[in-house]
């Protein structure tokens, strides 16, 4: 057996044969209270308050989002606009290139970003040989696409062996006997009542044996934490913990923050039952939902809460009441029989699409006894509110599948406008084979309908969301930006142009409008000026559509390193003049306030 993949049965058995909880306490904050500050902003990061209010949004898309964003961030540093930003917004693909970059500690930054290529140094072989350490260490996909007739292939990563759980239903229970909602079906009761879930862990645990571990950054029981937070860490948790830490402030970067997506699996089935999701937040000091979804609005109080990332799936045990925001709350900390630790959980619940299977419309089809049974091989999470309390004042907790953001967004812009931050560059690249049509994220942010088949109603993602879910902009602006985007596909190049836009009142996602912001656009295209530049052997080992693959079919370090080097060409060629005059902007406005 390859030494690779049986380090991954070790990983799994280990998870398996191990289930414990600790009762400890952790910081805990409340959005809505009048005291409120960011906690980045208030101590761990108050340094980001003298910086210009800026933020960087790489969008997701799988390998092609972590690709990508590789060569934008390479870039932004190189030039010196990326220690000027106070925030990094990562979103699911781009979130397997955040963690590392920030939380590694194998390779110095310049050896994890690598160096950019000329055009004509472009080979494949320097395209491989040459790439940073963010992707060469990715050593489980191929070098080349198959059929390559260059140097040996490295072994791709083709898939995960996957323990199955026994079963441990009693037959021949009545539907009757075992409390069944109606609407929930014998078979899907059954599954959810005698099986347990405790392959929760296994999509975090693959993701983290594919992405983390080649960085040292996956191991059981270990947590994470801003380096601020570190020697308060070693105190609490004592020598015996493996703790990760995000070295933001050391190496000169932006407070990193993600997004994910807390799901009500059983909604958004029919017409008449739309979709369900609340927005959840990732970073190094806490973990949460801003907004405030209360219990008489949906079906169990969700969100207004803040917690420290060790603490954040909890069952608390204190009442909540005296404390102030940044107080410590007690709580019991389970771990999931299978975990390779919180740094996991963070990128494989970031990450974990199969999660946002309602938003497809084969999903109308699918037995909720088949939805239940898959649930258990989907992250969840026990979740509390300050909004749902018991006869005690203390949190009631309860159990929530949770999964990428894409369910709502793929393109990383709601935690800096919900932050209402007024300078933004944007990097999104969710035009799947060159077709406008699949960009739903940004026609939906505008309120616009989709074009696919069934369209999107407007402001959704996806045909099984409310209409104007995920509006956060003016829809009559919409038109100029439009024309924009479509005059640079129509001349096969990436559209890169800036622009001023109003903001507009988004209460589900947490978002305050009556404001404008000003954005410096990355819509990624092919770009026939970029394919007739490079060698003529790399242009055809390049598809027609490239780099707008799938988001997994982005299979060998060979593509995955020219998407980076075509990020890094088009963002040095258009995007840093533009970052730098939006700056500019910025601080000529202050001088004359």
């Amino acid at each position: 057996m390859p030494l690779g993949l049986r380090r991954l049965c070790q990983l799994l058995v280990v998870g398996v044969c191990y289930a414990g909880s600790e009762e400890l306490t952790a910081r805990v904050w409340q959005p809505s209270r009048p005291d409120f500050q960011l906690p980045e902003l208030s101590e761990a990061r108050a340094d980001l308050k003298s910086k210009p209010s800026f933020g960087i949004a790489l969008a997701g898309g799988g390998m092609r989002g972590l690709a990508l964003g590789h060569g934008v961030i390479r870039t932004l540093r190189d030039a010196g606009l990326l220690d000027k930003a106070r925030y990094l917004s990562v979103t699911s693909g781009s979130v397997w290139l955040g963690l590392p970059l920030y939380y590694q500690s194998l390779d110095s930054v310049e050896d994890y970003l690598g160096q950019t290529l000329p055009l004509q140094n472009m080979t494949p072989e320097a395209l491989v040989d040459k790439a940073g350490t963010g992707l060469r260490r990715l050593a489980h996909f191929r070098k080349y696409p198959k059929g390559h007739k260059g140097p040996e292939e490295a072994r791709r990563l083709r898939g995960h062996e996957r323990e199955s759980e026994e079963e441990s239903e009693a037959s021949g229970i009545w539907e009757g006997l075992l409390g069944c909602p109606a609407d929930e079906g014998w078979c899907a009761c059954i599954v959810e009542r005698f099986q347990p879930g405790s392959l929760h862990g296994l999509y975090s645990t693959l993701a983290a044996y594919a992405f983390l571990h080649p960085f040292e950054l996956a191991g059981r029981s270990s947590t994470h934490c801003h380096e601020s937070q570190l020697d308060r860490m070693k105190v609490k948790f004592g020598k015996g913990k493996t703790i990760y830490t995000a070295k933001d402030v050391s190496r000169k970067f932006p407070f990193l923050l993600s997004q994910s997506a807390i799901i009500a699996p059983y909604t958004g089935l029919n017409q008449t039952d739309p979709l369900v999701f609340f927005p959840l937040e990732q970073t190094p000091l806490y973990t949460g939902t801003f907004p405030g979804y209360n219990a008489t609005d949906v079906h169990r109080g969700v969100g207004d809460v803040l917690v420290e990332p060790f603490a954040w799936s909890s069952q608390p045990r204190s009442p909540w009441t005296n404390f102030s925001n940044g107080d410590e709350l007690r709580m019991e900390v389970s771990r999931s029989l299978l975990n390779v630790g919180d740094l996991a959980t963070w990128a494989g619940t970031a990450t974990s699409y199969i999660a946002d299977f309602q938003i497809r419309t084969w999903a109308d089809k699918i037995p909720k006894c088949l939805i239940a049974e898959g649930e258990k091989l989907l992250p969840h999470a026990s979740l509390w509110s300050p909004l749902a309390l018991d006869s005690q004042g203390v949190p009631l907790t309860h159990e929530e599948a949770v999964g990428d953001a894409g369910v709502y967004d793929d393109i990383g812009h709601i935690p800096l406008l919900r932050r209402r931050i007024e300078k933004i560059a944007i990097f999104t690249s969710g035009a799947i084979h060159n077709d406008l049509c699949e960009m739903t994220y940004l026609l939906a942010a505008w309120g616009q309908p989709g074009c696919l088949n069934p369209p999107n109603p407007p402001g959704a993602s996806n045909p099984k969301m409310k209409a104007g879910t995920l509006t956060v902009f003016e829809p009559s602006e919409f038109p100029d930006f439009w024309s924009q985007v479509t005059e640079a596909w129509r001349a096969n190049e990436t559209a890169v142009f800036k622009g001023r836009y109003s903001v507009v009142d988004n209460e589900v996602l947490g978002i305050q409008g009556g404001w404008q912001v000003d954005i410096v656009w990355n819509v990624v295209f092919p770009s026939k000026t970029f394919r007739s530049s490079l060698p003529s052997k790399t242009a055809e080992m390049l598809s027609g559509w490239f780099p707008t693959e799938f988001a997994a079919d982005m299979t060998n370090r060979f593509e995955m390193s020219a998407a980076s080097q075509y990020a890094s060409w088009f963002t040095q060629r258009s995007t840093l003049d533009l970052i730098r005059q939006m700056l500019a902007e910025t601080s000529a406005e202050k001088l004359f306030v």
